[in-house]
């Protein structure tokens, strides 16, 4: 059964979805070492899906993401990929994040995939760990 975290406390399947969709992308986007242009993934009820890019600064890039998403109309979920870094037990690392909300959400879901390159011609992402849950934010929308 499928609902929203703000009517059953748990991401939906659909949202989880997204997520790792977004995370998928990019993980693809910086395979070989270019750097990782934030990102907005938004789907529709219908479960069409598009992706608009905000190259430049990465917080500006972020920002626009979010009001991106606040101005699209007719979609149900939205997810918000860039690159940054993860302090764990005191060891900051690389790491991917990806935060979505469906249409009602009360919070935003956040993970973090912390990663190191691995390769030295063809570089290769190289999980460390699995995706983790951070704290949740404000919604997306």
């Amino acid at each position: 059964m499928s609902g929203t975290m703000s009517d059953m406390g748990e991401p939906s399947e659909d949202l989880m979805d997204l997520v790792f969709t977004a995370l998928d992308h990019a993980v693809d986007s910086i395979e070989g070492g270019g750097p990782l242009i934030p990102f907005l993934l938004v789907e529709s009820d219908d479960g069409e899906r598009r992706i608009h890019r905000f190259p430049g600064d990465l917080e500006e890039g972020q920002r626009q993401a979010r009001e991106t998403a606040r101005a699209v109309s007719g979609h149900a979920r939205a997810a918000v990929a860039w690159d940054g870094y993860l302090t764990l037990d005191d060891v900051r690392t690389d790491a991917l994040f990806v935060e979505a909300s469906e249409v009602g959400d009360a919070e935003s879901v956040l993970i973090g995939q912390r990663y190191e390159m691995a390769g030295r011609i063809r570089k290769k992402i190289q999980p460390l760990g699995n995706p983790g849950f951070l704290p949740p934010g404000e919604p997306l929308f």
